[in-house]
C-alpha cells in the first residue's frame, strides 16, 4: 500500500449503560401499553348491543393522557442525561399514550 492510501479507523460502538431514568421511561411505556391493551380487550369482549361504561372509558382516556404527559417529563430528564435508551422509550411512551388516549376517547364517544 502506498502512503497516500486512505485508512479508515475501526469504528468502536459504545453502548451506554442504562441509568435509572431509562428504566422509568420503560416502565411508563409499559404502563401505557397495558392500559391500551386492557381498553381494547374490554371493548372487544362486550356483547353486541351492550352499552360501554362511560366512566371506565373516561378513566382509560385520562390514564393515557397521564402516560403521555409523564413520558414527556421523563423525556426531558433522559435528554439531559444523554442516554439513547431512555429517549427512545420516552418517545415510544408518548406515542403509546397519544394513540391510547385517542382510542379511549373514541370508545368514550360511542358510550
Amino acid at each position: 500500500m502506498s502512503e497516500d492510501a486512505l485508512t479508515i479507523p475501526i469504528l468502536k460502538w459504545e453502548i451506554p449503560k442504562p441509568r435509572m431514568w431509562d428504566f422509568v421511561a420503560l416502565g411508563v411505556t409499559l404502563v401505557g401499553i397495558v392500559a391500551a391493551t386492557m381498553n381494547v380487550l374490554g371493548s372487544r369482549l362486550m356483547q353486541p348491543g351492550a352499552t360501554v361504561s362511560a366512566t371506565l372509558s373516561m378513566t382509560y382516556a385520562l390514564l393515557q393522557l397521564a402516560v403521555c404527559c409523564v413520558s414527556l417529563l421523563v423525556l426531558g430528564k433522559t435528554a439531559k442525561e444523554g442516554t439513547i435508551h431512555g429517549n427512545l422509550f420516552a418517545v415510544a411512551g408518548m406515542g403509546v399514550g397519544l394513540v391510547g388516549m385517542m382510542l379511549a376517547a373514541a370508545i368514550w364517544a360511542i358510550a
